[in-house]
């Protein structure tokens, strides 16, 4: 008999021993308590073969790592187990010993392949440590473990962990943005979201109206936006003239003015009772106070610096020679600038449009002030919170919001990644060009 079946034997011994000694005070004469003994001596017999007949063949230190994972294993289930059965993330006694077993024979076939062991490792640190949001925790995790992996192999490749360290210090602020939006978007239930937004009661009714309204107000917006901001940012770069630094601060005064002063400075302008307002509506039946056209109003004076801003950075980056060479070949100033300027300047234009469309479909401050009805998301999502507080349906109406958002903005970028430009990296692919790492061609 070899030295290692021995050794196996007598470690399978000393384990049947150790775990009897240690639940004694949980056994029963019924079957299910002996069960869960069985279970766990197997998940422990398993560690224990790996260990010997295995894990022994690789460094030691990999040794050391395999017996110090079961001990900080061990004295953390330990620890769980003495938890008060109250506590809602503790499973009681027997259930914790089981799921201890579960992890011993994940982590003893994981040990092998050290990304999957990983994984494993932030589903321990998501539901053990932070029991309270492990949901939101765990989807952060995954995406820092995943980019983690990522650039460690450019990083050990080039010797250069700069980017990776910049990474590190850039999460901690995604963590800040990202972590309330993900740990209230796992607060509710599928089924929950469906019937706020498809269910046959009235509220169900008034949130897809909501829906729709925003939806519509933001992409009218962003229209205008696109047919009258992108020819003041052309103006604003190819023009040069005493004053202009004046008309070029003053495009970002939407961003610096409250929202609620917007609204009130437009409500005191077009309201109902105002003189300008009751002109518009007596002379040429134009409403926009509780309109949908006031919102779009509103909506358009908050986005339009997004827009204007991304036009003029694009344009700045086109050379003004290649338009003079067009000018030379015989095209006239608008041929050149729809044939040349704005081809160019597509990629930068389009991500104003995307920052615009955002902004239009989140604004809340002016709207309210200009339009209480018909409602947009964001006035029935403060009104919902507002009547019902926390527990009411706000949360599920600021979920399907977000994933309105999120479901846009994905089609936007899939659109354009195959239509306004191929090749340049999007959401959907990563090509490593303008990171500066090697491009990866098909052979």
């Amino acid at each position: 008999m070899s030295r290692k079946t021995l050794g196996f034997i007598f470690a399978a011994l000393g384990l049947a021993a150790a775990e009897y000694l240690w639940l004694a005070r949980l056994l029963r004469g019924d079957l299910w308590s002996w069960t869960v003994y069985s279970f766990l001596l197997a998940a422990h017999l398993f560690y224990a073969y790996n260990l010997i007949f295995h894990i022994s063949l690789r460094p030691r230190w990999v040794q050391a790592a395999y017996l110090g994972w079961y001990v900080a294993l061990f004295l953390l289930f330990a620890a769980v187990a003495t938890g008060p059965p109250e506590t809602r993330w503790v499973f009681g006694g027997i259930h914790r010993l089981l799921l201890f077993g579960l992890f011993l024979l994940l982590t003893s076939a994981f040990f092998h392949m050290p990304i999957a062991f990983g994984f494993l490792i932030v589903v321990l640190v998501s539901y053990l440590l932070f029991p309270f949001f492990a949901e939101a925790t765990l989807a952060l995790l995954v995406l820092f473990y995943l980019v983690m992996l990522a650039e460690l192999k450019w990083a050990r490749e080039t010797s250069n962990y700069l980017v990776l360290a910049c990474f590190v210090l850039g999460f901690l602020l995604l963590l800040v943005v990202l972590f309330p939006l993900v740990h209230m978007g796992t607060s509710r239930s599928p089924q929950d979201l469906r019937t706020n937004l498809l269910g046959p009661d009235a509220a169900a009714v008034e949130t897809r109206r909501a829906m729709w309204t925003s939806l519509q107000t933001a992409t009218i917006t962003t229209l205008v936006v696109l047919a009258l901001g992108v020819p003041l940012g052309y103006f604003l770069v190819r023009s040069d003239f005493r004053g202009r630094g004046v008309l070029d601060a003053l495009v970002d005064l939407p961003i610096v003015v409250p929202p609620p002063v917007v609204g009130l400075a437009l409500v005191q302008l077009l309201g109902e009772k105002q003189a300008f307002g009751v002109y518009l509506k007596d002379h040429f039946g134009i409403v926009l106070a509780n309109d949908w056209k006031g919102i779009v109003l509103a909506q358009v004076f908050v986005s339009s610096p997004f827009l204007i801003r991304s036009a003029m950075a694009a344009f700045h980056g086109i050379d003004p020679k290649l338009e003079n060479v067009s000018r030379t070949l015989g095209a006239s100033p608008l041929h050149t600038l729809f044939r040349v300027t704005l081809p160019l300047a597509a990629q930068g234009i389009f991500m104003g449009c995307i920052l615009t469309w955002g902004r239009a479909f989140g604004e809340f401050g002016s709207v309210s002030f200009i339009a209480q009805y018909p409602e947009t998301m964001p006035v029935r999502i403060y009104k919902q919170f507002v009547e019902s507080g926390e527990s009411g349906p706000g949360i599920a109406l600021a979920i399907l919001m977000i994933f309105a958002s999120v479901v846009v903005f994905a089609g936007l970028h899939l659109i354009a990644s195959r239509t306004l430009w191929r090749g340049v990296p999007t959401i959907w692919s990563h090509i490593g060009g303008p990171s500066g790492r090697p491009v990866q061609t098909a052979r």
